[in-house]
């Protein structure tokens, strides 16, 4: 198994390729299936042939996506799964999440709140809010649940019983939109906000796999916080892109 690259196709056969049990965790974003919405340039997001699935293609794809995570997770591995919703379906994601707790062996451990510096869109509805928050959804195995690793430190212990107390992890977290690179994706996070989810659930040396590596966010976080990562991405000039802000890092990693 190859180590510190990003494939340039689907995920799915990515997936397929990876030994069983390989993998300490996944952070990513998925498309949000919000193309449908609008043809302006937000809603073109960079994944327009992809982003328009039904409601039942879209939870099937994405669960069937979530069947080959399991198999590659190690059993005490974490998913960080970043996804919003959409002003003409906001009830998608709490569908997606039901349903891969019903039809896979995952389950959620937390939910964490993503502050982000803007608010977007803009106020145009009359109804709807700007969304200033988005939610990482935490995944791990239903048989760890109480057990799944992650890096939380201890700050003392308790000597008479043993009990130990850890430093403040909270399920909220600030950070940037996104790191301002330019590009078509325009549904980029931000190294400052992965850097925070390695923090919590990724001690150095970790393999990270992001299927939706997009722009190489994740990559870039995982080389500075000494972590090692695998990607897939679809799209090849998002793909060409992460190669590039890779290669800018000294770092050369090609598929």
């Amino acid at each position: 198994m190859r180590i510190n690259v990003i494939y340039n196709e689907n995920c799915s056969v990515t997936l397929d390729r990876l030994p069983k049990k390989c993998i300490d965790g996944i952070i990513t974003s998925p498309p949000y299936n919000i193309n449908t919405e609008r043809s302006d340039c937000y809603y073109n997001n960079g994944y327009s042939n992809i982003d328009g699935l039904s409601e039942a293609e879209y939870l099937k794809l994405r669960t069937e996506e979530f069947t080959k995570f399991s198999k590659v997770l190690k059993d005490k591995g974490v998913i960080c799964y970043n996804i919003s919703y959409s002003k003409e379906n906001p009830i998608l994601p709490t569908l997606l999440v039901s349903k891969i707790h019903n039809e896979t062996n995952l389950t959620i451990a937390d939910i964490i709140c993503w502050k982000k510096s803007n608010a977007i869109p803009f106020q145009t509805s009359p109804t709807k809010l700007s969304r200033l928050t988005e939610l990482i959804y935490v995944f791990v195995k239903k048989s760890y649940l109480h057990t799944f690793r992650t890096n939380k430190k201890i700050s003392k212990v308790n000597g008479k019983t043993g009990q130990r107390f850890f430093k403040n992890y909270t399920n909220y977290i600030e950070a940037k939109n996104n790191d301002g690179y330019r590009s078509n994706l325009k549904a980029a996070y931000s190294k400052d906000l992965c850097h925070q989810l390695i923090n919590i659930y990724f001690p150095e040396g970790s393999l990270i796999y992001d299927p939706f590596s997009g722009i190489g966010t994740t990559q870039l976080s995982c080389i500075e916080s000494h972590c090692n990562f695998i990607g897939s991405e679809l799209m090849k000039e998002h793909y060409d892109i992460s190669i590039s802000r890779l290669e800018k890092k000294g770092l050369i990693f090609h598929s």
